[in-house]
């Protein structure tokens, strides 16, 4: 073992997770963003395959009956939730207060806001959708098992 199975677990998960974002995204849109590999948001959820490649791996050294797999799984729903909850609403909200900065823009007098720092936008791709979380969690639990099956 190189370093720590269970940490090394959740940063290949994480890491994976974001890499597959860009390949995924070219499949689904057609466009091309390297970006989204430091990005928050989409497919597969990387903070999902993250939080649950950890509790597998720690559920696979420690036994799923140990207080430590109780902790990271209970973790892992939380950020789970968080993901496609609070964040995502705050993207939504991102997305709406774009609009309106846009149709001020367009139409609207901006005179008191000359300053660059007032018409920033806001980043929209914070939360996940359902099926974002879900893949990314599925992918975690397998990214686990198939390092688990390399490492013992």
């Amino acid at each position: 073992m190189w370093f720590n199975y269970i940490l090394e677990t959740a940063l290949i998960a994480n890491i994976s997770a974001q890499l597959l974002k860009i390949p995924i995204h070219r499949l689904m849109r057609g466009k091309w963003n390297p970006r989204l590999a430091l990005s928050t948001g989409g497919m597969p959820s990387s903070h999902s395959a993250t939080v649950s490649s950890l509790a597998t791996a720690i559920g696979i050294v420690e036994g799923v009956h140990s207080p430590l797999f109780a902790i990271a799984f209970v973790v892992a729903g939380v950020v789970i939730y968080d993901a496609m909850g609070v964040r995502r609403h705050a993207g939504t909200h991102a997305s709406m207060l774009n609009m309106m900065l846009d149709d001020l823009i367009e139409n609207g007098d901006l005179t008191q806001f000359q300053d660059e720092k007032y018409t920033k936008r806001f980043k929209e791709l914070l939360g996940h959708e359902p099926a974002e979380t879900f893949f990314g969690a599925l992918f975690g639990i397998l990214v686990a098992f198939l390092y688990s099956s390399f490492v013992h």
